[in-house]
């Protein structure tokens, strides 16, 4: 054959070739199509690596598929890509979950999950999901936020442990649930803060455990403190964890089995003595109400100084006998609000009183004084399932001075606190930020002033000052008017149930003002430092380290809790 006419004969082939129509897209997806819907996922995957970029629903077929066969980071890939061409579609976060979930990556999960149900809140395997991914985080607030929408989990038990001594019947009246219905997230809320109220149980949890019929049955498990503690070294280590600085904390839980408490501080510093004693328990056996009655009695020595170290001269020295007794009563109204009325009885002395540039003679009256105190505290923004709280709380205090003149005082103070826990699965990172404010209004006592520092008889720390110096209070800010802010970053680094460390950094910011130049200078102040918590078998031990970026001061200190 002549080579002309074999190279038209190969051209003709050629063009033949390119003549035949490609097979349509469309028939390729009804291919995949019918290979997924018989579920050949292997199939599937063949057919669909060879394609050109595709389609959100062919990533979506292709996703699956390869989950199936346990190829998971191929499946977490092709479902990605599905989820960028069609962010609004919820297969792709709820499936997403699943890849996660198989791996054990529930954190993930749980972030894929929250995005779909955004997409659709209704979705009832997504919320069921949800649920369940919680529950295995051991997050059963946030659990229960999402099974209370397609109305689960259903109760069929509730189960308390028969060896606790506390009466059942108040125990029980601290559940705000029972069986034979859903378990509500409000429930749970009230509970647990009923359950915190009656100062018994310092740890407890209930499980939630699946029976056949698909209901749920609630353990209730509890570490119990009965007389001086839960067990002899605890009551041990608790009563006597102050030595190192003069005190002990001797606590008697659950006299008569009712969850009344006594407890009680004693500390016999030279410079400042002081006995203390609290008895409270549930109004008319009723864990909604707690009544409380208190005594307390001081002798203190006081030097006020600008600094807890170096120079500072004394500005104004006094001694101080307090006495005051009194009683409240709180309500837990429910997980999210409780307040609290109350009045007290009190009796102070000034003796051995320099007024230098810091103290004035109304500060230092004498005699009797009436004070009627309320309180109220509220959650206003509660996410479990992103552990995420605030908590806002107010107080207030208006008191009767019975001198001559007779004089009234109000003393205000209000709060926000911030917690966040980033790694919800472990726990094991606590960001916390918490802003207080007060003041003072009227002719008040010298007593009744605001006092920034670590200082054993305060909780307005400003960590980079000490209250007291050679013994003596004054060493830190005082005033009539505060703003304090604590922000601290907590890292939990051991724990084996006997005792448990958290630690990390701090920064506190903090301004006083006062009536006399002598007791604050009215500056901003600037604290940085660490500080360590130490709980071992129940007792809270604080160390702290914080540095003034003002004056360049360090200040140590430890105390338990």
């Amino acid at each position: 054959m002549p080579a002309l006419q074999r190279s038209v004969l190969a051209a003709i082939a050629l063009l033949s070739t390119l003549a035949v129509p490609a097979q349509p897209a469309h028939s390729q997806d009804s291919r995949i199509q019918q290979a997924y819907d018989q579920h050949h996922w292997a199939d599937v995957v063949r057919l669909v690596q060879p394609l050109p970029p595709r389609s959100a629903q062919i990533d979506f077929e292709y996703g699956m598929a390869l989950a199936h066969l346990g190829r998971w980071t191929a499946a977490r890939a092709a479902l990605l890509a599905g989820e960028r061409q069609s962010p609004r579609d919820k297969r792709f976060s709820i499936e997403l979950a699943g890849v996660a979930f198989e791996q054990k990556h529930y954190p993930e999960a749980a972030a894929w999950l929250r995005r779909g149900l955004k997409l659709d809140p209704h979705d009832q395997y997504a919320n069921n999901f949800a649920g369940t991914v919680y529950y295995l985080m051991g997050n059963l607030p946030a659990a229960l936020h999402y099974w209370n929408r397609i109305g689960k989990p259903y109760l069929a038990a509730l189960d308390v442990p028969g060896q606790l001594r506390v009466h059942r019947l108040l125990l029980e009246r601290a559940f705000t649930f029972s069986p034979v219905a859903v378990l509500e997230q409000s429930q749970l809320a009230t509970s647990s803060a009923r359950l915190n109220a009656l100062g018994i149980f310092p740890e407890w949890k209930i499980d939630l455990n699946a029976r056949p019929d698909g209901n749920f049955a609630a353990d209730f498990h509890g570490l119990e403190l009965d007389r001086f503690g839960a067990t002899p070294l605890q009551a041990a280590v608790s009563v006597f964890s102050g030595l190192p600085y003069e005190t002990i904390y001797p606590n008697y839980y659950n006299i008569c089995r009712s969850a009344m408490n006594l407890q009680s501080l004693l500390r016999w510093d030279d410079q400042k003595r002081r006995a203390w004693a609290s008895l409270s328990a549930p109004l008319h056996d009723l864990p909604a109400h707690r009544w409380q009655m208190y005594a307390d009695v001081r002798d203190e020595n006081w030097a006020i100084r600008r600094s807890f170290t170096g120079t500072a001269p004394v500005l104004g020295s006094l001694n101080l006998e307090w006495q005051r007794a009194g009683a409240s009563v709180t309500s837990l109204t429910s997980g999210r609000f409780r307040w609290s009325v109350g009045a007290e009885l009190s009796h102070r002395s000034f003796r051995n009183v320099v007024t230098g540039s810091a103290l004035t003679p109304q500060l230092v009256l004498p005699g009797y004084a009436l004070t009627y105190k309320m309180s109220a505290e509220g959650k206003p923004i509660d996410l479990p399932q992103r552990c995420f709280y605030i908590t806002t709380g107010m107080r207030s205090e208006t008191g009767r001075l019975w001198s001559n003149p007779p004089h009234l005082f109000e003393k205000l103070q209000g709060s926000v606190l911030t917690h966040w826990f980033p790694r919800a699965q472990t726990n094991t990172w606590e960001v916390s930020q918490r802003l207080r404010g007060g003041g003072l209004l009227g002719t008040y006592p010298f007593n009744e002033l605001f006092l920034l520092g670590v200082e054993r008889d305060t909780n307005l720390w400003l960590r980079g000052q000490v209250g007291t110096r050679d013994g003596r209070k004054g060493s830190s800010p005082l005033g009539d008017r505060y703003l304090l802010a604590n922000n601290d970053l907590y890292r939990r680094v051991y724990g084996n149930g006997l005792i448990d460390i958290q630690a990390g950094p701090l920064f506190d910011l903090g301004r006083v003002g006062a009536p006399t130049a002598g007791l604050s200078t009215r500056q901003w102040l600037f604290d940085t430092g660490v500080e360590a918590k130490l709980t071992v078998l129940g007792t809270p031990v604080i160390l702290t380290w914080g540095h003034d970026l003002r004056s360049g001061s360090n200040a140590f200190f430890g105390t338990a809790q």
